[in-house]
């Protein structure tokens, strides 16, 4: 049997063809992407200077400078302490500042001294924002 495909069949049999895989290209619209997609970066100004202005505030480090660190500005946090570089761009985990935010830090107390511990949401910000690149953005 010979089947004989006419203009306006291969016209519909060719638009449900598109239809169809335009579909199913499209079948992602409007759903939400994994956590895992999301490729936000962290803003220094946006993100952690804010942390720091809450958290240092009772003088220590923004308007004190104790122990030689000054947290009010991305220049003066750069340009660490008296203990040297408190943060190792692309090296989160062995930045010294957050070893003093974490429970066991090498040396003196946790930070901040004489309030609650930040919490392990705002200490990983700051470690992912140190092993982005810690970047003044």
């Amino acid at each position: 049997m010979y089947m004989h495909f006419s203009h306006p069949n291969t016209t519909i049999v060719g638009f449900t063809l598109f239809i169809m895989i335009f579909l199913w290209n499209c079948t992602d619209l409007g759903s939400k992407p994994d956590d895992n997609d999301i490729t936000d970066v962290i803003s220094f100004t946006g993100d952690i200077q804010p942390i720091f202005n809450q958290n240092c505030a009772n003088n220590c480090h923004l308007n004190n400078t104790f122990g030689g660190l000054n947290l009010s500005s991305y220049t003066g946090l750069m340009s660490g302490g008296n203990n040297g570089d408190v943060v190792i761009p692309g090296n989160g985990t062995d930045s010294i500042i957050i070893q003093k935010l974490g429970s066991n830090p090498p040396f003196g107390d946790q930070m901040p001294k004489g309030s609650s511990a930040l919490s392990d949401t705002t200490i990983k910000l700051i470690t992912t924002w140190i092993d982005d690149g810690a970047e003044d953005n």
